[in-house]
C-alpha cells in the first residue's frame, strides 16, 4: 500500500493527463501545472517587475509553488534536464530506488507544453508564456516571414545543410518569437549551458538578454555553476540546460537506467556546487529541476515516411511541420477533406486527427492572445500517432539520416508529456552524492 505522499502523486499524475472533453487527448495544465508556471514562479519570487503585455502565465499552484508565495531568500537556478519525463520508460516517477536521496519527497508531476519537445518548452520557459503566445509550435516551423520550413534548432530552413543561415547581420528573435524572454523584460539572468550552443540562433532566440556563460563537462558544470553562486553579488536567477539524458535515449531508446543514471549525475553537479558555497548562501540558494520532455521508444518499422507518400504531398501547401510524434499538416485550398482521408489511410492504427482550429481553440497550445502568424505557422490538421510510430519528411535530394533514433518525443503519450519538478535548497537537492 502506498504512502499519503505516493497516493498524492498518483491523484495528481491522473489528473493531469484527465483527457480534454472535445479533443479526446490531454492538454498541458497551462494555468498552473506546467512548464512556463516554474519560470513565472521563479518571477514572481524575485519580486522582479515585467514589461510589457501580454503578462505571464500564472505561477505554479500553491500545492508546488516551492516559495509558497513569498520572496526567494537567495537565487533561484532552474535546472531543466533535457529528456527526464515523470513516468517509464525515460523517467522517475515510478522508479523510488532511482531516484536521489535528496530528490524522493520533492518529487511531483507537472506538464510539459505542446509539443513536446525541446525547441517549443525552452522557449516557454525562458518567457514564461505558452506556445500560443510566443509561436514557436514545432521542432520544425513553417515561417511565412520566409516563406518556408525552418528547423528550429539549426536556424536554416529544412534541406540546407549549414546552420544559421537565416541568422543575418539584422536578424532578431523577435522573428521567431512573439513576446520576448523574461530577461528583455526586466528580469535580470544568466544562462548556464554548453559552451558549443554559446553563439547558435537558437540560444539567442531562448536566452536574448541573458548573460551566457559556457561549460564542457560536468565538472566544469558544477564549478561554474558554484562560482556564479559565491559571487558578493550572484546572479538572481540563473537558467541551467543539462543535454546528455535526451542525447542517450534517443540514440540507445529511453531505459530506466538512463534516467536513473543522469538525475544522480545532476545530483551530483548540485552537491559538489553547493558544497564551495558558504553554508548560508548554500541555504538560501533555491534549485528547480524539471525537463522539458520525457521519451517514447521508436520502431523504425513503424515509420510512416511522408515524402514517399505522392497521395498525401499532392495536397499540401508546404512540408508537414511540428514533431515526428506530432505532426502539423497544411492544406492547398479546398483540400482540408482529402488530405485528412489520405492521410487516415496510410497512418497507423490508433491515430488521431484533429482539427488544428479545433486543437488551438480548445487550449492545446495556451490561452490567448495569440501570435499573429499562429494560425500560418499550425496549418490546417494535427496528427497524432501511438508510439512506436512517428513521422518523418526528407527535402528530396538532401542527405539521409545518419542514424535512426531510437527514442523520440512531441506527443501526448503519458511518457512524453509528464515531467518532474523537484524543489529545494541546492544542499537539500544534492544530498547522498559525491563529486562528479
Amino acid at each position: 500500500m502506498g504512502t499519503r505522499s505516493d497516493q498524492n502523486v498518483d491523484a495528481a499524475t491522473a489528473a493531469l493527463l484527465t483527457p480534454h472533453p472535445t479533443l479526446g487527448v490531454p492538454i498541458p495544465a497551462y494555468d498552473g501545472r506546467s512548464l512556463p508556471n516554474v519560470a513565472s514562479s521563479a518571477v514572481r519570487a524575485l519580486g522582479a517587475e515585467v514589461s510589457g503585455a501580454p503578462g505571464l502565465l500564472p505561477p505554479l499552484a500553491d500545492d508546488l509553488d516551492p516559495f509558497e508565495g513569498r520572496r526567494a531568500e537567495g537565487p533561484i537556478v532552474v535546472l531543466l534536464v533535457d529528456g527526464l519525463g515523470f513516468g517509464l520508460p525515460s523517467g522517475l516517477g515510478a522508479m523510488p530506488a532511482d531516484v536521489p536521496v535528496g530528490w524522493r519527497s520533492r518529487l511531483r508531476p507537472i506538464t510539459s507544453v505542446f509539443p513536446t519537445t525541446t525547441t517549443v518548452a525552452l522557449t516557454s520557459l525562458s518567457t514564461a508564456e505558452p506556445p500560443s503566445r510566443h509561436g514557436v509550435t514545432g521542432h520544425r516551423l513553417f515561417l511565412p516571414f520566409y516563406g518556408s520550413v525552418v528547423e528550429l534548432l539549426r536556424m536554416s530552413p529544412i534541406g540546407i545543410a549549414a546552420a544559421d543561415t537565416l541568422v543575418g547581420p539584422e536578424w532578431t528573435p523577435s522573428v521567431i518569437s512573439g513576446v520576448p524572454t523574461l530577461f528583455r523584460r526586466g528580469v535580470p539572468g544568466w544562462a548556464l549551458s554548453r559552451d558549443r550552443f554559446a553563439h547558435e540562433g537558437f540560444t539567442r532566440l531562448i536566452y536574448d538578454g541573458a548573460t551566457f556563460t559556457g561549460y564542457s563537462t560536468a565538472a566544469d558544470f558544477a564549478h561554474l555553476l558554484a562560482e556564479l553562486l559565491s559571487r558578493p553579488e550572484p546572479p538572481r536567477l540563473i537558467f541551467a540546460y543539462w543535454d546528455e539524458l535526451d542525447t542517450i535515449q534517443h540514440l540507445r531508446g529511453p531505459r530506466p537506467e538512463f534516467a536513473g543514471f543522469e538525475a544522480a549525475q545532476v545530483a551530483r553537479i548540485l552537491s559538489a556546487a553547493g558544497r564551495k558555497l558558504d553554508p548560508g548562501r548554500a541555504r538560501k540558494t533555491t534549485v528547480l529541476v524539471t525537463s522539458d520532455h520525457g521519451q517514447v521508444t521508436t520502431d523504425r518499422s513503424a515509420e510512416v515516411a511522408i515524402d514517399q507518400e505522392p497521395t498525401i504531398l499532392q495536397h499540401l501547401a508546404h512540408p508537414p511541420t511540428g514533431d515526428r510524434r506530432a505532426g502539423f499538416f497544411a492544406a492547398r485550398p479546398g483540400h482540408t477533406e482529402a488530405l485528412s482521408e489520405a492521410l487516415g489511410a496510410r497512418l497507423p492504427a490508433g491515430h488521431r486527427i484533429l482539427s488544428m482550429p479545433d486543437a488551438l481553440e480548445a487550449g492545446l497550445f495556451g490561452p490567448p492572445p495569440f501570435h499573429p502568424e499562429i494560425t500560418a505557422r499550425l496549418g490546417d490538421l494535427l496528427v497524432l500517432v501511438p508510439s512506436p510510430a512517428g513521422l518523418t519528411y526528407r527535402v528530396p535530394g538532401s542527405a539521409p539520416r545518419l542514424r535512426f533514433l531510437a527514442g523520440a518525443h512531441g506527443g501526448l503519450e503519458p511518457a512524453e508529456l509528464l515531467v518532474p519538478l523537484v524543489s529545494g535548497s541546492i544542499a537539500e537537492l544534492g544530498a547522498g552524492t559525491s563529486d562528479p
